[in-house]
């Protein structure tokens, strides 16, 4: 047996996981055959843009100014459907998308929380949750398979079950960027240690996480398992640390909002957008 230990941060997570998903067994059946339908993420946008060479839009995020949107509307897809070898984009059509999906298709997302029982949410910064609030009905009826791409970064205290209806959009009086809710997501949870798991047979630990000096955010992991295992997947680390710094998303979907934007009817408590009932003393920019 052979043991092995290494660091990745950030961005590099996110290809670790795409790359070890788009690569593993559990992801190759609706390759060739079934719909699998993918909503915008960084992580995600990893996936399509391996697999397709399409990278997605992405809409809510979190920056040093707050928990944002995009400042202007793209013609990148935030939702991606591929079928047969093809991947086209469905944001127009996303509910008839969802109403043609069932138990031998699969739904692939990203996270902005999980905890410590296997439970993932998303921030929901508009109302009626925007695009996955059309995903929820079906995600929870019809049956489709869910798996949930995200690192352990995202790892919260506590029991989401049990967090999420106290954060709410409608009662917050006061944020740096817009007020958000948590909307469960249904689902399989692969962080960085099952989507090694996944790629290569070795037991895989996260067993610490933080970062310095632009290493912010990384996560030490080890993994354990016959040496040629091992060495499989400490070449795909190599090939990872040579990848691009930031995750290949659709490029006019980058720039964050500022006020005003084309979101900002949506969007509640934004101090920059001095929609605040507390606090006015913030040092507009």
């Amino acid at each position: 047996m052979a043991v092995a230990q290494f660091t990745l941060w950030g961005t590099q997570c996110q290809w670790l996981i795409a790359r070890c998903i788009l690569d593993s067994s559990l992801f190759a059946p609706y390759l060739s055959q079934g719909k699998i339908l993918f909503k915008g993420s960084s992580t995600v946008s990893c996936l399509t843009a391996l697999l397709a060479d399409t990278p997605m839009r992405i809409c809510g995020r979190i920056t040093k100014n707050g928990m944002k949107r995009s400042y202007a509307e793209s013609q990148g897809a935030h939702f991606l459907l591929y079928e047969r070898g093809e991947i086209r984009n469905v944001d127009s059509c996303l509910e008839q998308t969802l109403q043609a999906m069932g138990p031998d298709d699969l739904f692939v997302t990203g996270a902005n929380a999980l905890d410590a029982f296997g439970h993932a949410a998303l921030l929901i910064g508009s109302s009626g949750g925007g695009g996955y609030g059309t995903c929820m009905p079906f995600l929870y009826t019809e049956g489709i398979r869910t798996l949930i791409l995200t690192s352990v970064m995202k790892l919260i205290p506590g029991d989401l079950t049990r967090l999420s209806p106290q954060i709410s959009r409608k009662k917050c009086n006061f944020s740096y960027g817009m007020a958000c809710s948590l909307a469960p997501i249904p689902g399989e949870v692969l962080t960085e240690s099952q989507a090694i798991e996944s790629y290569a047979r070795v037991n895989a630990l996260v067993f610490a996480k933080g970062g310095f000096s632009g290493a912010e955010a990384s996560v030490a992991i080890q993994i354990e398992g016959e040496q040629e295992e091992v060495e499989k997947v400490l070449h795909l680390v190599e090939q990872i640390k040579a990848l691009p710094s930031q995750p290949p998303v659709d490029a006019d979907s980058l720039a964050e909002c500022t006020y005003p934007c084309s979101g900002c009817s949506q969007h509640r408590s934004c101090a920059y957008a001095n929609k605040q009932t507390i606090f006015h003393s913030i040092k507009m920019s």
